[in-house]
């Protein structure tokens, strides 16, 4: 079971990536800026995925990657994998297992309420 997990960049842009079940990244998508659109293109896509295509590439340095395609839209691209078997077994996990994947919400900064003093070093 692989999981989909939202999270907020540096720029105040959020994304969406798809993990597997070890929690490798296979896929990340377009920035956006709000986490609205990202919940909304990922039910958009869970409802219309017979139609997605996985465009393949390969980088003047060997390494393969995707891009996944629906109407002509980029919506993200893969990582890059050494292999073309890895890159298909990428592709399978992504195929087998994004409708029923689960949305994971990392945008909220959960330790910023903590007093300072709670992760010193001098309590323990």
């Amino acid at each position: 079971m692989g999981t989909l997990v939202i999270s907020k960049k540096e720029n105040n842009q959020y994304k969406y990536t798809y993990n597997n079940r070890k929690g490798n990244v296979i896929f990340t998508s377009n920035s956006y800026l709000s986490k609205a659109h990202c919940l909304s293109e990922i039910n958009v896509i869970k409802r219309n995925f017979s139609i997605i295509k996985f465009i393949h590439y390969r980088t003047p340095a060997g390494k393969l990657f995707f891009k996944v395609n629906v109407n002509d839209h980029i919506l993200g691209v893969s990582r890059k994998f050494t292999t073309p078997l890895l890159m298909e077994k990428g592709v399978n996990d992504l195929k087998n297992n994004f409708v029923n994947s689960e949305v994971l919400d990392f945008t909220e900064d959960v330790f910023s309420n903590f007093p300072e003093d709670v992760f010193s070093t001098n309590n323990i």
